[in-house]
């Protein structure tokens, strides 16, 4: 299927007004449909996207990546709500103020120091290479929420939007997700558990992942750890004084999820 053909699929999956879980799935098979708000000249970190991440006690994100330029870090939060949300009834719809509220929350939460830190070590595992883990690392806040077509004919309603996004926040609607698909590569998806990262993708979406992540904190399938063991890669990584292709190296070295 070629990207048009992959837009008009979304495009119809959009008008079917389906619950959230069916555009978070779409979303994780569909790599590139993910937003890449905030992505610093680095790319998106290590090609890796976690889905529902938690943190703290009461707060989940439905995508989540790091995106580092030379200097510092974006740590971005993706919260989708549903196509068929609203943005206005004569002021802010219900749907639109609780979201934003939801936003809010998190920034709060997040101005507690401790919490701040203890959110970056459980996600270490992906903020590499490690000597860079102490540069700054700033939060940055997307919410995916409603359909264009409920503003853009509105200059008030365009610019009502737009008032409620900050530097470190921004509004997309579902329909612009499809835009710019071809200039989006594809993402690995992953999910943090207390011990490991588990790589939800088969397939190897960027080698560099193995290179910089310590393989014993990662689970794969049984289809990824084949192709991880057939090798082949760019990348190589030195282990006591020898050169090895990282693929080949690491796959020995992962746990493997059960069938």
């Amino acid at each position: 299927m070629n990207l048009d053909e992959e837009a008009a699929r979304f495009a119809r999956l959009l008008d079917e007004e389906r619950e959230e879980q069916a555009y978070q799935a779409y979303l994780e098979q569909n790599t590139r449909f993910i937003p890449r708000e905030f992505v610093e000249n680095h790319g998106i970190g290590l090609s890796i996207v976690l889905r529902k991440l938690s943190f703290g006690a009461d707060y989940k994100t439905d995508f989540f990546y790091f995106s580092k330029s030379t200097d510092d870090w974006n740590a971005v939060f993706i919260e989708l709500e549903k196509p068929w949300s609203r943005f206005f009834t004569n002021e802010y719809h219900g749907d639109f103020s609780r979201a934003l509220q939801q936003i809010n929350q998190w920034k709060a939460w997040f101005l507690s120091d401790q919490n701040e830190a203890g959110f970056l070590a459980s996600v270490s595992a992906v903020q590499v290479p490690r000597h860079m883990a102490s540069n700054p690392t700033y939060n940055k806040y997307v919410l995916v929420f409603g359909r264009r077509a409920e503003y853009e004919g509105n200059a008030d309603r365009r610019r009502l939007v737009r008032a409620a996004e900050t530097d470190d926040f921004k509004i997309m609607t579902f329909d612009s997700l499809a835009e710019g698909l071809s200039q989006k590569g594809e993402l690995a998806v992953g999910s943090r558990h207390n011990q490991f990262i588990d790589i939800l993708s088969d397939e190897v979406i960027d080698a560099g992942m193995y290179t910089w992540m310590e393989p014993t904190q990662l689970r794969v399938s049984k289809a990824l750890r084949e192709k991880l063991s057939q090798g082949g890669s760019n990348h190589f990584l030195f282990q006591d004084g020898q050169r090895h292709e990282v693929l080949s190296y690491v796959a020995p070295l992962v746990r493997v999820r059960a069938a």
